[in-house]
């Protein structure tokens, strides 16, 4: 039937070869791993901003991700909201392994066999295994793509910025209103609301992080409901003053858009 035509095996190999030609030399893979890495495409796909993360390479032995994914196996919300979730890494020719424990009980192993790599990119195929007390209980196998980051905004973020969200198509927390974050170097923000002329204070737990360009927030609308939200952004410009986030979302349809947080620095 034609329309298994394009099965995984076929969309891999035509992967493999187009990424091939990008740089059919992968070299000296211990030294060019080095550094910080974003996730930003799965088998040709973009990435949804939400799904994202990024890797940092201190070695050839060591690395360390962040990550605030939700909904993984044998994890729990708390295990998904880390920065600094620490792999042991293990180089064996063009392959690329990465073992992560979060936890006692899960294993996370990722193997990627790297495709091509330079100063900006780097392209493979991942088989990633997650072991629950030593038990497999899945294994996904998926064309990767990571661009380099070599921007770090961590301490450029701090302080009081004002400004709304914006999207090409609407958004949940889109409700074109002025609002006011102040990042704090703790790793909390404090999110404040206008009325009637005054700012004031909506969240009490509202915790962030900044990786490079991502951050992550996850928050509680006190009063409201007791839900954990989170969302990752990615920081595109700040500078003089203003910072722009992006980010890629998806709606309940399937449809995609791109939701823009503009803000300027509030002195």
């Amino acid at each position: 039937m034609k329309k298994g035509l394009l099965s995984f095996p076929i969309f891999a190999l035509i992967m493999l070869f187009v990424c091939g030609c990008k740089d059919n030399k992968v070299g000296n893979l211990a030294e060019k791993i080095i550094g910080k890495w974003m996730a930003v495409e799965r088998d040709g796909t973009p990435l949804l901003t939400n799904m994202s993360h990024t890797i940092t390479f201190l070695s050839a032995t060591e690395a360390y991700a962040s990550t605030s994914w939700i909904e993984v196996v044998g994890m729990d919300n708390e295990s998904n909201w880390s920065k600094i979730g620490k792999s042991q890494v293990s180089i064996k020719g063009k392959k690329l392994i990465k073992t992560i424990q979060p936890n006692a009980h899960v294993l996370v192993v990722d193997e990627m066999k790297v495709t091509s790599i330079n100063d900006t990119d780097m392209y493979g195929v991942s088989e990633l295994e997650t072991f629950i007390d030593g038990i497999r209980v899945s294994t996904t196998k998926f064309v990767c793509h990571y661009v380099k980051i070599t921007e770090d905004y961590e301490d450029d973020v701090l302080g009081v910025w004002e400004g709304r969200v914006t999207s090409e198509m609407g958004s949940d927390y889109n409700d074109t209103e002025q609002h006011r974050w102040e990042f704090l170097p703790d790793g909390t923000y404090r999110f404040y609301r206008k009325v009637n002329g005054q700012w004031l204070l909506n969240d009490e737990f509202a915790h962030y992080f900044v990786d490079g360009t991502m951050v992550c927030c996850r928050w509680k609308n006190i009063g409201l409901s007791e839900d954990e939200h989170r969302e990752w952004w990615n920081i595109t410009m700040l500078e003089n003053g203003v910072m722009t986030w992006t980010a890629m979302r998806e709606r309940p349809d399937g449809a995609t858009y791109i939701s823009t947080l503009t803000m300027e620095k509030v002195n």
